[in-house]
């Protein structure tokens, strides 16, 4: 369940990133169509999104967001040369494009294989962390870790300890579905949080106060358990924890 963040592959003195097309799209445009071909390696430089699948005819999920460093083209967890899986992009994405058969050529330059090799196991830490808590989580400790994940995704780069809150820039109904929760449920849940301080609700949006404690959470849950996060009571002792533990209260 840990947000690991792989090293992404910003360098453009990486001879092998000479190769790459930069593309970008804005939020809500899809960025794969599950089924369709992948002669590309892709790779997310800025932006996040979000994967959804198709679990019966008809009945499509939202089962877990990737951001900065991830792969998500061929010869990615989304899929060797077919993708599993629709991305579409949560917030305006970029990423850098190549071929693949340029990726692997004999001759220089070429990616790595430890550089291929570590961006291919953090995207797929991530998503096997997001998926087990989809599958193993109650209610709150779903809409909690997504939360926690979209706050490690999308706060600024800069020293995120400075910062008290951030606002998620996607709907209510969004965070939802990336829960597996109905309109209703998300509502419930995170009007409850807002009781407790550690969210702020505006029409459909959503504001994620003392953000230094939620970036923390998701190595806390990994630390201690899910129990930790299982109830309201226990998701409240939790961030109160970490915000006390960062600012250094006893």
């Amino acid at each position: 369940m840990k947000n690991r963040r792989p090293s992404a592959p910003k360098d453009n003195s990486a001879p092998w990133l000479a190769q790459g097309k930069v593309k970008t799209y804005r939020r809500g445009q899809r960025i794969i169509e599950a089924g369709s071909s992948l002669g590309d390696w892709v790779a997310i430089c800025r932006g996040a999104a979000y994967l959804v699948s198709q679990v019966a005819p008809g009945t499509r999920v939202a089962v877990a967001a990737l951001w900065l460093g991830d792969v998500i083209g061929g010869e990615s967890p989304l899929g060797k040369l077919a993708a599993r899986y629709d991305v579409t992009a949560l917030v305006d994405v970029t990423t850098i494009n190549i071929p693949l058969d340029a990726l692997h050529a004999d001759t220089p330059p070429s990616l790595p294989a430890e550089t291929h090799d570590e961006l291919y196991t953090a995207t797929a830490s991530r998503l096997h962390g997001q998926i087990s808590m989809r599958l193993a989580g109650n209610g709150l400790q779903r809409l909690v870790s997504v939360m926690a994940t979209l706050a490690t995704a999308l706060a600024p780069e800069r020293d995120t300890r400075q910062a008290v809150r951030l606002a998620l820039p996607i709907s209510q109904a969004c965070i939802g579905q990336l829960s597996g929760l109905s309109r209703r449920q998300t509502w419930i849940y995170l009007g409850q949080l807002s009781q407790h301080g550690w969210v702020t609700t505006s029409r459909s949006k959503v504001t994620l106060e003392a953000l230094a404690a939620w970036l923390a959470l998701m190595a806390e849950v990994e630390a201690a358990g899910i129990d930790c996060i299982a109830t309201l009571e226990q998701c409240d002792m939790t961030l109160q924890r970490l915000s006390a533990r960062l600012l250094g209260v006893k």
